[in-house]
């Protein structure tokens, strides 16, 4: 199998046999390739990973269960994770 994961503007081609890693460890590939000198340490934990359309996926499920050889994934971040939740926070509505 092959996936491009994309973490912030750079995208980077996994290959990685048939797939039976848990979608975690793609994630944690991702931030490794792209923090090459402090090993993902300067961007933190994945918080998660997404799809094109937004859909999130379960960091404990395998690869080839959810995905396609070819696919494309985000990795989320600390800083994907707050958006995300003051997103949630303002669709809400003010408090009453």
């Amino acid at each position: 199998m092959r996936v491009k994961v994309h973490v912030r503007e750079k995208t980077f081609a996994v290959s990685f046999g048939d797939g039976g890693q848990r979608i975690s460890w793609l994630a944690n590939v991702g931030i490794v390739r792209y923090d090459d000198k402090t090993k993902g340490m300067e961007l933190g934990a994945p918080r998660g990973v997404r799809l094109k359309d937004g859909t999130r996926l379960n960091m404990d499920d395998v690869v080839c269960t959810r995905l396609n050889d070819g696919a494309d994934v985000w990795i989320m971040l600390k800083e994907d994770a707050a958006a995300a939740a003051g997103e949630a926070l303002g669709a809400a509505g003010p408090a009453v």
